[in-house]
């Protein structure tokens, strides 16, 4: 056994695994990108306010 081998195995498994895996966004995550979209759309005038406040009240109560 080489010297890397016995480190490797000394660690508990792989010498490279990569980067540690991550969570999947949480809800509020979700709905914080939903509602900076919103406001894009908004800002761009692509929504009116009255759509804007009716998107966030849905996207809020959901």
């Amino acid at each position: 056994m080489s010297d890397q081998d016995y480190e490797q195995e000394r660690q508990g498994g792989e010498a490279d695994a990569g980067p540690p895996a991550t969570d999947p966004p949480d809800d509020m995550s979700i709905k914080i990108a939903q509602l900076k979209k919103l406001t894009e759309l908004k800002d761009q005038g692509v929504l009116t306010d009255a759509e804007f406040q009716a998107e966030k009240r849905k996207l809020l109560e959901s």
